[in-house]
């Protein structure tokens, strides 16, 4: 930096060369000139700290990611995201409940098994009735002799004969019969299948909400693809339109040192060394700002893929994507178009379901029991075989509420499914004609670099000769660094432009490298 004497040394004419008239506007002149270098001196001062951090930080925390090709960063997503694990987890759920329609069709087998002590035993004991019989065959020996008019009454001993063998015989054979011990086990298998019901109906519905879900998560898939390869590529540009502002720095550099030795050795005004340190700063005020922004792009890159990683330097990430012919209906392919066509079909079978579940229930049971107390059956197992139907005649008119609201639903789902295929054929339209206008205006934008880089090295050779003023190097530096951040920017965004279109044939999975899920 220059002292005071010297700026005043250097800066102050010569009164021998003036007149009156032009000596006052000399030293007017010399006032200005003082002020602009004394304005000069001050800015010659170097990079502020904060400033110069910035590039340090990007440097440290870049280090800390892994570098790593697209195709491996999308893998990795799709292994640890976040986002793709909660869509998969709702597809889960929407499978498992699609299950419970084939529970129409399912077997039920329930068993039980129960234990009962009781204070009070429940028997049977057939012998107090003997006494009884023993009156019955009394009265019936006795009676028999008159009715036939042949016998004269029996005699006591014969009649009394009579009774005991009888007791003898019956107690012998008259065993009591548990009905209720104190302690009981009783046990059963019901095993219900049903023939015939009007759920039956609805069995495709639950491969169709399956497949469904599956494409729904398949969707989510492609999104957080989709967003993790824009982030991944955007990066690349970035750091692109980095390495252009260095060199815009560099540049800026050089101008600055040319002017400040011109101006030292009086050949070069205070405006041109202000103007190339004004480049200077506003390079690197660019360059901060970019490393910033790269920094900011890497975080949300982490969160998208679950792990720290950041593009393979040196390594443009390149693809090769043909859009398919419009009569082959590419945006059908899509996973959302899919899904809503599954969906659709789903609530079509629900109408079905809803026109026939007047039909009757046609069940079969097969029922074995345990029961620790034979009883009158004199065994412990008993199977019973049983055969019903069931006819819901009418149900309080909530058979015709479901089918008016599944009516409505069916409407729902075919204006989405309409709605999707639109959009969808609206977005690959879209993404076709963004990729053509990305070829031409990178074309148009590497045309345009190069012309900036040719005209920027005459114009520095006409200043070196003299023949070229500060203003005009100012002006070809700054063409040139935006020519070139708008190639790089260029470059990056046709990529983007080709994975979009990728998505909107519903085949970026594929292009990206990664197989289709087995889900």
């Amino acid at each position: 930096m220059k002292t005071p004497e010297a700026i005043l040394q250097n800066s102050k004419p010569s009164k021998a060369s003036l007149s009156p008239a032009g000596e006052r506007v000399g030293e007017r002149a010399f006032a200005l000139s003082l002020l602009l270098t004394a304005t000069t001196a001050f800015a010659e001062v170097p990079l502020p700290t904060s400033v110069a951090a910035t590039g340090d930080l990007e440097a440290a925390y870049v280090a800390t990611r892994k570098p790593m090709a697209l195709a491996d960063v999308l893998k990795l997503a799709n292994e640890k995201s976040t986002d793709l694990a909660a869509a998969r987890a709702a597809a889960q759920q929407v499978a498992a409940k699609a299950r419970l329609v084939f529970s129409a069709v399912l077997p039920e087998i329930t068993a039980s098994v129960s234990y009962v002590h009781t204070s009070t035993e429940q028997k049977f004991d057939p012998s107090a009735f003997i006494q009884a019989f023993e009156g019955v065959i009394d009265a019936s020996i006795r009676g028999a002799g008159p009715a036939y008019g042949n016998f004269g009454p029996p005699s006591e001993p014969v009649i009394a004969g009579v009774k005991q063998g009888f007791s003898d015989a019956a107690s012998g054979q008259l065993t009591p019969t548990t009905i209720v011990a104190r302690n009981s086990l009783y046990g059963s298998l019901l095993v219900t299948q049903t023939l015939f019901a009007p759920q039956m109906f609805l069995l495709p519905a639950a491969d169709q909400a399956n497949q469904a879900a599956k494409y729904g998560s398949l969707e989510a898939r492609e999104q957080v693809l989709l967003g993790v390869a824009r982030l991944y590529l955007g990066v690349e540009g970035l750091s692109a339109i980095e390495e252009a502002a260095r060199d815009a720095e560099r540049v800026a550099l050089k101008r600055e040192k040319d002017a400040t030795a011109q101006q030292q050795m009086g050949v070069a005004t205070d405006i041109a060394v202000l103007r190339a340190q004004s480049e200077t700063a506003q390079a690197r005020a660019t360059l901060a700002t970019l490393q910033g922004q790269r920094v900011a792009l890497l975080a949300m890159l982490e969160a998208l893929v679950g792990e720290p990683v950041r593009p393979v330097d040196g390594s443009p990430t390149h693809f090769e994507v043909t859009a398919s012919e419009e009569s082959t209906s590419p945006w059908d392919s899509t996973y959302l178009v899919r899904a809503n066509r599954s969906g659709l079909e789903s609530q079509e079978t629900f109408n079905r379901f809803d026109r026939l579940s007047w039909l009757p229930s046609v069940v079969a049971q097969a029922k074995g029991s345990y029961n620790s107390n034979k009883g009158f059956a004199g065994t412990n197992f008993i199977l019973d075989g049983i055969v019903a139907a069931q006819w819901t005649l009418y149900d309080r008119g909530q058979r015709y509420v479901a089918l008016h609201e599944n009516d409505a639903k069916t409407i729902e789902a075919r204006a989405k499914y309409e709605g999707s295929r639109a959009k969808a054929k609206a977005n690959w339209i879209g993404a076709k004609t963004n990729l053509v206008a990305a070829q031409v205006a990178l074309t148009q934008a590497e045309a345009q670099a190069s012309l900036a880089s040719r005209a920027q090295k005459q114009i520095d050779s006409a200043y070196q000769a003299g023949f070229s003023t500060s203003l005009e190097v100012s002006d070809i530096d700054s063409k040139r660094f935006f020519a070139m951040s708008a190639a790089a920017q260029s470059r990056a965004q046709l990529e983007v432009r080709k994975v979009e279109l990728a998505a909107a044939e519903g085949r970026l999975a594929s292009v990206l490298g990664l197989e289709t899920a087995r889900e």
